[in-house]
């Protein structure tokens, strides 16, 4: 017998220290901000698991898309209760 398991799902934007960073960079979170770092561990506390980031950018300055990345969002699931 097959056994079902639901997910809820959430996101959080995590900010990064420099921006370009994650254009850079293969692993993102490495450059996140101290305060998305702190917000990741107590969610990971609360059996939140980080399942993807996904780098964007608020297109300041006129510029394109990808030149002023900035932040990602980072998706995470936990098993239903």
């Amino acid at each position: 017998m097959t056994t079902i398991t639901r997910f809820e799902h959430t996101s959080v934007v995590l900010y990064l220290e420099k921006k370009d960073f994650a254009l850079a960079r293969k692993n993102v979170l490495q450059g996140i901000a101290a305060e998305s770092a702190e917000a990741l561990t107590e969610l990971g506390d609360n059996g939140w698991e980080l399942v993807a980031v996904l780098p964007y950018s608020s297109g300041s300055a006129g510029l394109s898309v990808f030149a002023a990345t900035d932040a990602a969002i980072g998706l995470l699931k936990r098993a239903k209760e």
